[in-house]
């Protein structure tokens, strides 16, 4: 890796390399990508409250919106890390949206300090240190001076005068501590921001995904991203094609899809699966849509309706000259994957098949999704209100 890097050969990239080695939590790589986002901002007073700050930030997004797990579970499945507890902690307040940009954020952080110190503190008490193992390969990972704090901020700076490391730390008290980036380590780091930073979200990506092995595209759940961006545009066009030709069924209630008071809705939210494959879209009444939300529809109620219209929907494809052409437009940004062609949208396909390859796709995910913390969601069609489960 070190051949990607502009740097002074008397730095240790070696030990730079292997910082964020064999972590058993997430902190190493929220840490490191915390103070690079103070360098870039050219904060100079680095306190460990900042740097954590900015850890609980870069969570939010990926712990309220998507229910990603960031590190190890207790015995009774709860959370023990830190940053997720905090992340959680700040979501009760109901202060801010999901999508709330960073400096947002940060600000209810700093207007919610007490709330959040137990877990703060307790990010201090290895995180800063532990980051530096790498650069002082002769501590073992049991040696006592770990938790010898005074002594091993000294041995640090000891290290140091021989071997110039990335940082050292103060000897303030608490999240008021400091950390000192040594000036040659400074220029290594905004010299090579963006590589650097791509790199610890590499790093980050892959052990998320080993914690949330049933999550797919972790990628996408790390910050919020303009939904504006998504492409429903040609499976709106296709949709509205196939109803005018056919009678489409509303599943969550009585009824037909009008030709115009419809969305396109995602069967498993687009929160958990952050793409707009057709396989998994819908034209459902926009009201209900409303009122659904980032929930999973009761399975048991609906996706039986919901395979139907996809049958539906390939029987006119394949019947239709023009829906033919609209569901091509949709191939490159609504069908990236391999199966849907190749076991689901075939000619002549029987309905009972159909809905089997669906169902065995589909039903995996949707109880990921459940398994993450998504909950129930139906229409009581009596009383025309939603109910949860």
């Amino acid at each position: 890796m070190d051949d990607m890097f502009i740097y002074d050969c008397n730095l240790n990239i070696e030990g730079f390399v292997h910082m964020l080695d064999d972590p058993t939590q997430c902190y190493k790589f929220y840490w490191l990508d915390s103070i690079m986002q103070l360098l870039s901002e050219q904060e100079e007073n680095i306190t460990f409250d900042k740097v954590i700050s900015g850890m609980i930030a870069d969570a939010w997004y990926s712990v309220t919106e998507y229910h990603l797990r960031m590190g190890t579970k207790d015995a009774q499945g709860n959370s023990t890390n830190s940053i997720e507890k905090a992340v959680n902690k700040l979501d009760e307040l109901d202060c801010l949206d999901h999508t709330a940009d960073r400096q947002q954020i940060l600000c209810a952080i700093e207007s919610n300090e007490k709330l959040l110190h137990k877990e703060k503190y307790q990010i201090t008490k290895d995180v800063p240190y532990r980051l530096l193992s790498s650069f002082m390969k002769e501590l073992g990972g049991n040696d006592p001076l770990w938790s010898q704090r005074t002594r091993l901020v000294s041995y640090i700076k000891l290290i140091n005068k021989n071997s110039c490391i990335p940082y050292t730390i103060g000897t303030e008290r608490g999240l008021k501590k400091k950390i000192y980036i040594e000036d040659k380590w400074k220029h290594f780091l905004i010299d090579n921001m963006v590589a650097i930073r791509g790199w610890i979200q590499m790093k980050k990506i892959k052990y998320l995904q080993d914690r949330n092995p049933g999550v797919p595209g972790i990628i996408y759940k790390l910050e919020a991203e303009d939904k504006k961006q998504r492409k429903l545009q040609n499976v709106r066009k296709l949709w509205a094609a196939v109803i005018d030709v056919i009678d489409v069924s509303e599943i969550y209630s009585k009824g037909l899809v009008g030709k115009k008071k419809y969305d396109i809705d995602h069967f498993v939210p687009w929160s958990f699966v952050a793409n707009d494959e057709i396989w998994n879209l819908m034209p459902v009444d926009e009201s209900l849509n409303s009122s659904k939300g980032n929930k999973l529809p009761d399975w048991q109620k609906y996706f039986e309706k919901f395979a139907g219209n996809q049958f539906k929907l390939n029987q006119a494809v394949h019947t239709h000259e023009r829906l033919a052409y609209l569901f091509g437009e949709c191939r490159r940004d609504n069908l990236n994957a391999l199966w849907p062609m190749e076991e689901l949208y075939i000619k002549n396909i029987e309905k009972d098949r159909f809905m089997r390859v669906l169902e065995n796709r589909l039903k995996p995910i949707y109880d990921s999704a459940r398994t993450q913390g998504y909950g129930i969601w139906l229409w009581d069609k009596k009383e025309e209100k939603s109910c949860y489960l």
